[in-house]
């Protein structure tokens, strides 16, 4: 099972200033005494030196005595009316909830501390409490919201100018499009803060940032780079004395080394990160630690320390809400399940996965667990389930495409190397020019040379504006190359999903099918029960082909038309009897009212292909007994065809997107029907070929109305 390094993606908590404040805790108890002791009672200095003392315990990692320094603090800081220091004490409180895995008090406190600041109009007090808010939410997997405090906070941040504090909540928004297996954002994300703590010499910024480019290089199994980077931030935490940082990479080589089956440095690692984590408190780690050994016994065929282990994480990760360790241990338990044969037991366990993988988005372990339960419904010989979730298991699969991750990360990483170059070309170019006006200073004495200067400046600007001019020209070509290229990329991915996904799916399903039958774990009834799935399946596998061809003809501009005029009426009824049986599955009502006579002038072939796939798509998204309508009238020359349902509609929106597209993106139909998007695609090419147009109306959950145009024979 994969490790536990995900889970240690580098977050920014930013502690107020103050929290770094030294001094001797029994010197400040002692003057503390006197304070109390005096009268009348001074409660605002009271009130600091709590705030000091809680500071110094803080230091020392004693955060239950923190705690309740700061909650002492902060009423009498609320008494004296010292909103800005009540607001801190509170900051702080999360802060300290936050560490010890109080997450829903964590939460409470910061939003407290937010409605004191934003009272005072505290921007950079408001931008640290986001972005701590945002934390938490993060750790409890639910990320849009963790999304939206993160960008509130990056706003303040950016406008009031605070570069490192920018730097840190771009690291933190990187961890979202990261554990949503974005990585291409991630990485992007993660490269503009890399600039920002570069430019800042912030060394341990960029030890953070090199942490989490490490992570995404380990999904792509990019496994020497991703170790290159963990030991580049390691070195410098080490120097910085930044022990949960240390823990925290140490974890991550460990995870590495396990996958490189180096067991006895995945462990070293591991047991160190263990250490400093229990040391210093930090329960995350000492989890995510604990999880990645329980893994790496397993491997060693040492089950029972395993599960010990797992089930151990699994009580800390429910203590401290963190549901992406929840899932993992989960995952992990259910696979060992499995091999012990406890086939109920994996299943329990993989469904309760499945649950928290779906609130987290989490792909690949909504893969990995419906892979699973597919070989434990196998196993029990319930093979219609094992077939469902094996459908499952290639449709999450599916949606993986690391060679397009790999593509795109190489050209971040060119752009990055390509603008660090530029600065430094443009640092030159800018001292050269500075050089360039002091000669010209001095010269200005000569009088006599001052008009073949002039002349000169004058000549080189002609020359300059030539070149700017050429430049420009150039810059303009290679941007309408670059979008013929990126159009390009488009289509090809469309290509490759469509190949890849919709008739890779229905292959695997039916090949798997045919297997079980072959091996005599299906008897004559039960495959005769899945023969209906089987043919739409195959149905849907001819139909994609031949809109591949006809899409492939297309885009070599071969689409030629021969208009002759064409019963429309009989065209219809043809039609309707090709898709007879899809309208008897879901019991439509199919009302042909086109006139008998109606004539167009069309290519056949083409009328052949347009009425097709709208009704296909009629029938698509139709609800069960619903209705579909065909009707026409004659106006201006043309003849108009609208094709109705009653099915599940559109927005506005996606009805305005629908033609403005090259390829349009398909949704799935009421009885789980998949399209490509290409049978839409084809329509429009075909109907403008023939001298017509298309558009449609539709409103949500009320069913659409295509109307096309066709020009109307006219006998002479």
């Amino acid at each position: 099972m994969p490790g536990k390094a995900f889970l240690l993606f580098i977050f920014c908590i930013n502690i107020s200033a103050q929290l770094i404040v030294k001094g001797q805790t029994d010197s400040l108890f002692n003057v503390l005494d006197v304070l109390q002791n005096q009268r009348p009672k001074n409660l605002e200095k009271i009130a600091e030196l709590q705030f000091e003392i809680a500071m110094s315990y803080y230091q020392e990692r004693d955060f239950q005595r923190s705690l309740l320094y700061h909650k002492v603090a902060s009423e009498n800081f609320l008494l004296v009316n010292k909103l800005e220091k009540y607001g801190e004490c509170l900051h702080n409180l999360g802060n300290i909830a936050y560490y010890l895995g109080n997450s829903e008090e964590a939460i409470q406190y910061y939003r407290a501390s937010i409605v004191e600041r934003e009272k005072l109009m505290d921007h950079k007090g408001l931008a640290s409490g986001y972005n701590n808010l945002a934390n938490v939410y993060n750790r409890l997997g639910e990320y849009q919201q963790a999304l939206e405090f993160y960008e509130k906070s990056l706003e303040i941040k950016e406008k009031i100018g605070d570069q490192k504090g920018t730097a840190s909540t771009l690291k933190n928004i990187a961890s979202i499009h990261y554990f949503r297996d974005n990585y291409v954002a991630a990485l992007e994300t993660n490269l503009k803060a890399l600039r920002i703590s570069e430019s800042l010499h912030d060394s341990l910024g960029i030890s953070f940032v090199y942490n989490n480019i490490a992570l995404i290089y380990e999904k792509q199994d990019k496994w020497d780079e991703a170790l290159s980077y963990y030991m580049q931030s390691l070195a410098i935490k080490e120097k910085t004395e930044d022990s949960q940082g240390m823990a925290t990479t140490l974890n991550n080589i460990g995870s590495l080394y396990q996958r490189k089956k180096e067991f006895d440095k995945a462990i070293e690692a591991l047991e160190k990160s263990l250490n400093i984590s229990e040391k210093i408190g930090e329960k995350e780690g000492i989890s995510a630690a604990i999880n990645n050994l329980a893994s790496i016994y397993e491997d060693l065929g040492q089950t029972e320390k395993a599960m010990k282990l797992f089930l151990q994480s699994q009580r800390i990760d429910e203590e401290i809400g963190n549901k992406r360790g929840m899932l993992l241990s989960i995952t992990s338990l259910s696979q060992i399940q499995y091999v012990l044969k406890n086939y109920k037991e994996s299943i329990k366990l993989a469904k309760e996965g499945i649950d928290l993988a779906k609130q987290l988005d989490s792909k690949a372990e909504l893969r990995d667990l419906n892979g699973l339960l597919s070989k434990n419904f196998e196993a029990l010989g319930d093979y219609r389930a094992a077939l469902h979730h094996n459908q499952l298991f290639q449709e999450y699969a599916d949606s993986v495409f690391n060679q397009e991750i790999e593509r795109k990360t190489a050209r971040i990483e060119a752009e990055y190397e390509y603008d660090k170059k530029l600065a430094i070309i443009q640092a030159e170019q800018k001292a050269l020019e500075l050089e360039n006006e002091k000669e010209l200073q001095r010269q200005n004495f000569q009088k006599r040379l001052l008009l073949l200067a002039l002349f000169g400046i004058i000549l080189i600007a002609g020359i300059l504006y030539q070149n700017y001019r050429k430049q420009k020209k150039a810059k303009q070509l290679l941007e309408i190359k670059t979008q013929e290229l990126e159009k390009a990329n488009q289509v090809k991915a469309k290509l490759f999903s469509i190949i890849g996904h919709d008739l890779r799916g229905p292959l695997a399903s039916l090949f798997m099918l045919l297997g079980l039958y072959r091996q005599n774990r299906l008897d004559d009834n039960e495959f005769k029960g899945l023969v209906p799935e089987l043919y739409k399946n195959v149905g849907a596998i001819m139909e994609t082909l031949n809109n591949l061809l006809r899409w492939s003809i297309s885009q070599m501009n071969m689409v030629k038309s021969v208009p002759v005029p064409t019963s429309l009426s009989e065209k219809v009824i043809e039609i309707e009897s090709f898709n007879s049986t899809l309208l008897r599955q879901k019991n439509l009502n199919f009302r042909n009212q086109i006139p008998i006579g109606t004539l167009v002038m069309v290519d056949p072939n083409h009328l052949d292909l347009i009425l097709r796939n709208l009704l296909s798509n009629a029938i698509k998204y139709s609800k069960i007994n619903g209705t579909i309508t065909l009707k026409s009238l004659e106006k201006d020359g043309m003849i108009i065809i609208s094709v109705k349902d009653e099915g599940i509609g559109m927005n506005q929106q996606e009805a305005d997107q629908l033609f403005q597209s090259d390829l349009v993106k398909s949704k799935r139909g009421t009885s789980g029907e998949q399209g490509t998007g290409l049978g839409l695609n084809l329509t429009q090419l075909y109907i403008e070929e023939n001298g017509g147009k298309i558009w449609v109306e539709s409103e949500q959950n009320k069913g659409s109305v295509f109307y096309f145009s066709l020009p109307a024979f006219i006998e002479d």
